[in-house]
């Protein structure tokens, strides 16, 4: 990772997602190759979460014990998810609306419908899950660690540190 300098940058949006990869080469060695995926949003995430979940409540849902619904949720749901959402910021609405989406699964899951009244703490505690929320922050708490060892000299430890010079405007922005 010496060689950032020397890169040469092409960006490709990828045709199904709000996302673009953008390929860094070095121009000194050809075997350097940098991938760096700008953020996908997470209305967008928050759709695919939505999506698998539908996906498993129409396929195995009265099929399966609940046990193997909840291994399935931990291994291909959640990390779809969770990938990449250690530095995105999350306002209160996507908040609720990812909360729903997760008690979506497992309301049913449980055997609760929305008429029982049951807390979202009381049915994750039944069924013995760590909300996806909390999962968020653990893996921001992660990467805020990770960046405080990082060396004084590494780009996102740089990124995270900066901090824009002069002064914007005040009011609404002036039309174009």
């Amino acid at each position: 990772m010496q060689h950032f300098d020397s890169l040469t940058s092409e960006t490709y949006w990828l045709p199904d997602a709000p996302t673009s990869l953008t390929f860094n080469k070095c121009t000194l060695c050809p075997h350097c190759i940098y991938v760096f995926c700008v953020s996908v949003s997470v209305e967008f995430k928050l759709a695919k979460f939505l999506q698998l979940i539908r996906t498993i409540k129409r396929t195995i849902f009265k099929k399966v014990r609940t046990e193997t619904i909840l291994k399935i949720y931990n291994t291909l749901v959640l990390p779809t998810f969770l990938y990449g959402s250690g530095n995105s910021t999350l306002t209160a609405l996507q908040r609720r609306r990812i909360e729903g989406a997760e008690m979506k699964l497992l309301r049913p899951l449980a055997g609760y419908t929305l008429y029982d009244h049951k807390t979202n703490g009381f049915i994750r505690r039944e069924l013995r899950i760590t909300g996806i929320l909390d999962k968020i922050g653990e893996y921001r708490w992660n990467w805020l660690s990770h960046l405080q060892r990082m060396p004084q000299n590494r780009i996102p430890l740089k990124s995270y540190h900066y901090r824009p010079q002069g002064r914007r405007t005040i009011g609404r922005p002036k039309k174009r």
